[in-house]
């Protein structure tokens, strides 16, 4: 079953296979792939990707929720944002999320970030969220320090992607510290 996640312009619901025209319009874009640990996809890789979160929502392990994002009033998939634990000690999420360009600059990632980051400590008792940012990527450094996340620091040339190494820097946030910011 979706989680009943919804803001102000966005509806959060589990990919279908049918979502395929939208998704491949922003997984094969070479601009918003830019900064991702994908793309730009070809017509197989936007499939595989479809099948297997489409399959994922179906397990509830509280492992993995992959989220299409759905603009209420265009009534469009927008883009997609996910939430993966990673239990090193205690309940942790790392975070992502990805737009077509053409949403861009309308303050919907940081909507939609801050009812994941919502999502995680509230319904699934996160002990800290996390994501990684490329070096360079400043919209998302924005959007996270926006909502709250530290910067913790940046590891050089620590991620292989595109046939080339990159540095990656880390944000995060403890339940805590989520606390104290809506109370």
């Amino acid at each position: 079953m979706t989680p009943a996640i919804q803001t102000s312009r966005l509806v959060f619901r589990y990919f279908t296979v049918e979502d395929f025209d939208e998704v491949h319009a922003y997984g094969a874009d070479p601009v918003v792939t830019r900064y991702t640990l994908f793309g730009p996809n070809t017509v197989e890789q936007t499939k595989e990707f479809l099948e297997r979160v489409t399959a994922e929502s179906s397990v509830d392990d509280g492992a993995k929720y992959s989220f299409a994002l759905i603009h209420k009033e265009a009534n469009k998939l927008i883009g997609s944002c996910g939430l993966v634990r990673s239990d090193t000690n205690g309940p942790q999420y790392s975070l992502g999320y990805v737009f077509n360009r053409d949403w861009w600059r309308q303050g919907l990632c940081t909507e939609a970030t801050a009812a994941l980051v919502s999502f995680g400590f509230g319904e699934l008792g996160a002990h800290r969220l996390w994501a990684h940012v490329f070096l360079g990527n400043t919209a998302s450094e924005r959007v996270l320090q926006k909502l709250g996340f530290r910067y913790e620091g940046c590891a050089l040339k620590s991620m292989f992607v595109r046939e080339a190494w990159h540095d990656v820097q880390t944000f995060a946030m403890l339940r805590s510290e989520w606390q104290k910011r809506v109370s």
